[in-house]
C-alpha cells in the first residue's frame, strides 16, 4: 500500500563532509568521513573499480575511517563515493583522484618540495592555513584552489606572500562563475614564499560548517581558460582553438566522456545535455593532435569518432609538468555552422561563435513559419566559459523586440540559475527573423566563446526527486518528494506517477509556480510528497517518475547528488547526476 502524506518514520545516515578531498593515483589514502547513523557502516562504495575501500579503521555513530586505495591509471579528477551500511547506503560525496606528491595538513606548514597537491581544511570562522615554500627566480607557478566544486562547501580567499609576510599576490573568485581562488604568478626572485588560504565570511557572517576541507594544488601546468569552438559533430573533423597561459610546453590532447563526478554545473532547469547512468566502465577518450602551441593559444584537431557517445566530453592537455583540465565541449549528431555560416531551413542545428570584441553583437537570420516553435538556448557557462552572460534577442523584419531572454532562471547558484540564455517563441506568420546574441555587460574577446544550441519545441517542465536514496525499514515507511521545474513559458497542471511501488499518484496544479522567493535569495519550487509504506521485502527496488502535462508531454523524472549547502541555509547545492532512482528496504 502506497499513499500520499507528509512524514517518514526512519531516518537513514547522511554524510557531510569526507577529509582529505583526494589523494594521488597510485596511491593508498586513510580518508576519515562524517555524518550521522553511520556505526552500522560496512565500508564505502565508489563509482568505478579504480578506487577500492581497502579497510575500515575506525567506525563510530558520526565518523568513519579507513584506507583508499587509488590504481595508477584512476581517472583524474571527481569520483563519487558513498557509504554503505546496514541501513542502507548514503547520499554520495566527491572524491579527487590527483597527480601530484601530496600530504595532509598537519603541524607541518614547510611544503617539502613542488609540485604538491596539500589537502587541508578550514576549521571554524578563525582558521586560517599558511604555507611556505620555495622557488627559483623566473620560475612561473599556479596557485589552484578547489573546494566548492570538488565536493566541499568552502569558500576562500587566496593570498601570496614574500618571505616577511607582505601581500604580493590576491584572488577571490577565479572568474565570475568559479568561485574557488587561483593565482598564477612568476617569481622575479628566488627565496622562500607563503600562501595564505583565509574564509569568506562576507556581511551575513556566512560558515561552512563541516563541509570545510579542500585541495590546494601548486605546479607548472599550463592553464586552458576557454576552448572554441564548444561543440562537435560526431563522425567528423573538428580543429579546436585553446586559450589561455603556459601553453608553450603543451605536446598532448584529448578528450575524456564526462563522468557523473564531473557535472560540476549542474543547475536547474538544466539546458546542458546530462546523462542519467552509470559511468562506462573504461572511460572513452579521444586522442587529438596539437598543430602548433604558443604561450597563450593552442591549435589542435581531432576526428570525433561516428561512434562517440553523445553529450559532454572534457579537453585536457599535457606536457612535461603534467596534465590540465580545460572546459567542456559538446559532441552531437546535428548540423554545425560556424559563426557568419547561412542557418539551415529546418531544426535542430547548433551555431559556435565568439563574441571576440567588446560590445559586438552576433546577428543570425532565421527563416520562421507561422505555427513552428522556435527554442534556443545558449553553452557557455554551464561548460567552463569564464565570463560570457549571454542575452539572446529575438527581433521581427521592423526590428520589434519579439522575446528575450538574459539567463535561464534568474540568478546563480549552486542549484537553481546560470548565466546561460534560453529563448521559446512561436511566430504567427512567416517571415524572416533576427536573433541577437550579446554580452550582458557589452564585453568580448578570445575568452568569450559560446554555442547556440536551435530546435523546434515548446516550453516544457522538468521533474526531479530528493532524496538521493530512499531508504525505508521493511514494513516501515519512507516520503519521497517529487519537485517540478516549469520552463520559461510553461504552465498548466502536470499529473505525475511512481512506478517500482502501487498507488503512487499526484498532480501539480496551475498555480503551483516556479519563481523567485520574496526574499530574492531562493526559489519556490512546487514539490510533491509520497509516503511509501508496507514493503515486507527487503532488497532494492528500482523507481521510475514520469510528469504528463496536459498537451500530452511526457517527461521522466530524475535524482541527483546534493553536495552543500555552500552557505547557511538549504538552498545552494552543487548537484551530479544520479544513474537511478532507487528504494532501499532494510531489515
Amino acid at each position: 500500500m502506497a499513499v500520499c502524506g507528509l512524514a517518514a518514520d526512519f531516518e537513514p545516515a547522511t554524510l557531510t563532509r569526507l577529509h582529505p578531498l583526494g589523494g594521488r593515483a597510485g596511491s593508498v589514502v586513510e580518508v576519515e568521513i562524517l555524518g550521522t547513523k553511520l556505526a552500522t557502516a560496512t565500508g564505502v562504495e565508489f563509482d568505478g573499480k579504480d578506487l577500492v575501500w581497502e579497510q575500515t579503521t575506525e567506525r563510530a555513530e558520526g565518523r568513519v575511517r579507513g584506507l583508499v586505495s587509488i590504481a595508477p591509471g584512476a581517472a583524474l579528477g571527481g569520483h563519487m563515493l558513498r557509504v554503505m551500511t546496514s541501513q542502507g547506503p548514503t547520499p554520495s560525496l566527491v572524491f579527487n583522484v590527483g597527480q601530484f606528491p601530496s600530504f595532509v595538513e598537519g603541524e607541518q606548514r614547510a611544503v617539502p618540495s613542488l609540485p604538491v597537491e596539500i589537502y587541508g581544511r578550514l576549521e571554524g570562522a578563525a582558521d586560517i592555513d599558511t604555507y611556505w615554500f620555495s622557488v627559483g627566480a623566473g620560475e612561473r607557478w599556479l596557485f589552484d584552489f578547489q573546494a566548492m566544486e570538488a565536493g566541499a562547501a568552502v569558500e576562500a580567499r587566496m593570498i601570496l606572500l614574500d618571505r616577511n609576510g607582505e601581500r604580493i599576490a590576491f584572488n577571490d573568485d577565479r572568474d565570475d562563475y568559479d568561485e574557488n581562488p587561483l593565482i598564477e604568478h612568476t617569481f622575479t626572485a628566488g627565496g622562500v614564499y607563503g600562501v595564505r588560504l583565509d574564509q569568506y565570511r562576507g556581511p551575513r557572517g556566512f560558515t561552512f560548517g563541516k563541509n570545510n576541507a579542500y585541495l590546494l594544488r601548486i605546479a607548472q601546468l599550463p592553464r586552458v581558460r576557454a576552448v572554441a569552438p564548444l561543440g562537435a559533430r560526431r563522425g567528423s573533423a573538428a580543429r579546436f582553438r585553446l586559450m589561455g597561459s603556459g601553453l608553450a610546453s603543451v605536446t598532448k590532447v584529448y578528450l575524456t566522456e564526462l563522468r557523473r563526478g564531473e557535472y560540476a554545473r549542474m543547475t536547474y532547469p538544466y539546458t546542458m545535455p546530462i546523462r542519467f547512468r552509470e559511468d562506462p566502465a573504461a572511460n572513452p577518450r579521444i586522442d587529438g593532435t596539437v598543430v602548433s602551441a604558443s604561450e597563450g593559444r593552442v591549435e589542435a584537431s581531432f576526428a570525433i569518432p561516428a561512434g562517440a557517445s553523445l553529450g559532454l566530453w572534457k579537453l585536457w592537455v599535457a606536457g612535461a609538468s603534467g596534465v590540465a583540465e580545460g572546459p567542456r565541449v559538446e559532441i552531437d549528431d546535428v548540423v554545425e555552422i560556424s559563426e557568419g555560416g547561412t542557418l539551415p531551413s529546418s531544426f535542430p542545428f547548433a551555431v559556435n561563435g565568439v563574441l571576440s570584441q567588446p560590445r559586438e553583437w552576433d546577428t543570425y537570420s532565421i527563416a520562421a513559419k507561422a505555427g513552428v516553435p522556435i527554442y534556443v538556448s545558449t553553452l557557455s557557462a554551464q561548460l567552463g566559459g569564464p565570463h560570457l552572460d549571454t542575452v539572446l534577442t529575438l527581433l521581427d523584419t521592423k526590428g520589434k523586440k519579439l522575446a528575450e531572454n538574459d539567463d535561464v532562471v534568474a540568478g546563480w547558484g549552486g542549484l537553481l540559475g546560470n548565466p546561460d540564455s534560453s529563448l521559446f517563441f512561436t511566430p504567427a506568420v512567416d517571415e524572416t527573423l533576427q536573433l541577437v546574441v550579446r554580452d550582458r555587460l557589452k564585453r568580448g574577446g578570445e575568452l568569450y566563446p559560446y554555442r547556440l544550441r536551435f530546435a523546434s519545441r515548446r516550453p516544457g517542465f522538468q521533474l526531479f526527486t530528493t532524496p538521493e536514496n530512499l531508504t525505508v525499514k521493511r514494513g516501515g515507511t519512507a516520503v519521497l518528494k517529487v519537485h517540478l521545474v516549469r520552463e520559461m513559458g510553461f504552465a498548466g497542471e502536470v499529473e505525475v506517477w511512481v512506478t517500482g511501488v502501487e498507488g503512487l499518484h499526484g498532480k501539480f496544479r496551475t498555480d503551483q509556480l516556479f519563481e523567485p522567493n520574496a526574499d530574492g535569495a531562493d526559489m519556490l519550487i512546487p514539490q510533491m510528497e509520497f509516503r511509501v509504506s508496507g514493503l515486507d521485502t527487503a532488497g532494492v527496488v528500482p523507481l521510475r517518475v514520469g510528469g504528463k502535462a496536459a498537451d500530452g508531454t511526457v517527461v521522466e523524472g530524475h535524482t541527483a547528488t546534493m553536495i552543500g549547502p555552500i552557505y547557511q541555509g538549504d538552498w545552494n547545492f552543487f548537484r551530479r547526476p544520479v544513474a537511478g532512482i532507487t528504494l532501499t528496504v532494510v531489515e
